[in-house]
């Protein structure tokens, strides 16, 4: 069950991702630079101290950083990692 807080939250937030590529260089960076698609990353609460071996790192634009290890990725935050799920 998810709080009604942590729900306005979410939605506040999907809002703002899905508004953000009509405003052009908005700074969030979620337009893919070659396609100009959108890209969503969602966070989870599944942090790690140390990336597993043979990730590789992609850059979106805006400077948005991911991490690709295997089938997950990860994104810094606070020095640690949190699992992402990207759409």
């Amino acid at each position: 069950m998810v709080r009604r807080g942590l729900f306005a939250r979410i939605f506040a937030i999907g809002a703002l991702l899905t508004i953000s590529p009509m405003a052009g260089a908005s700074g969030f960076g979620l337009i893919a630079s070659a396609e100009a698609k959108t890209v969503f990353i969602q966070k989870t609460t599944i942090y790690i101290t140390t990336l597993p071996t043979g990730c590789v790192k992609t850059t979106y634009s805006g400077g948005i950083v991911v991490w690709k290890c295997g089938t997950k990725y990860y994104q810094p935050y606070k020095n640690k990692y949190v699992l992402v799920y990207i759409k």
